[in-house]
């Protein structure tokens, strides 16, 4: 696994860093050493509390868990708590959607601790919706998005024909996704 440590705000110093890696490690094992693994790291200060961000890259599967906390060090324990959560849940999804064969094919869910939430139910569609893309620049998604007051907004960009979607992050600002 190939490990970032970035800091916004703060100083990464040495132990953070060490006790991160040494802390992640503990998931290097559920990952296939044939396929590139990247994590990064991120530790950000805000005005009371600090945050741990966990991104875990691979061939096929994302993942990622952020934690605020008023302490770094518990925050990368409770991150990795939720990483580990992450993988338990795509084991039990795996195994009843066997349809789905690059679904952590770079993982090695076996080494999985079985878990009393392993049998948690699958999120049911409760809402079907068919979309109509216009096409827009970004700006006049933008607009629509917050008119409706939602999340997220998908549009088709008028320049690239891309299918593109826009959200609100956790800091307020706002991101693209643009489908290939």
């Amino acid at each position: 696994m190939e490990y970032k440590v970035v800091g916004r705000g703060i100083e990464v110093t040495p132990a953070m860093k060490e006790q991160a890696i040494k802390k992640l490690s503990r998931i290097e094992k559920y990952f296939d050493s044939s396929y590139p693994v990247k994590c990064v790291i991120t530790y950000s200060v805000g005005q009371v509390d600090q945050t741990v961000e966990i991104n875990v890259h691979s061939k096929n599967t994302d993942l990622r868990a952020k934690v605020i906390s008023a302490d770094t060090y518990s925050a990368v324990d409770l991150a990795l708590d939720k990483l580990e959560k992450q993988l338990r849940r795509i084991k039990t999804k795996k195994a009843k959607f066997k349809k789905r064969n690059s679904l952590a094919e770079d993982m090695r869910l076996d080494l999985l601790e079985a878990n009393s939430q392993d049998n948690l139910p699958i999120e049911k569609i409760v809402k079907r919706k068919n979309l109509n893309l216009t096409p827009m620049d970004v700006e006049e998604a933008l607009c629509r998005m917050e008119a409706l007051d939602h999340n997220f907004f998908i549009y088709l960009d008028s320049a690239s024909q891309k299918t593109c979607v826009i959200y609100k992050r956790n800091e307020g600002d706002f991101g693209l996704i643009e489908i290939e």
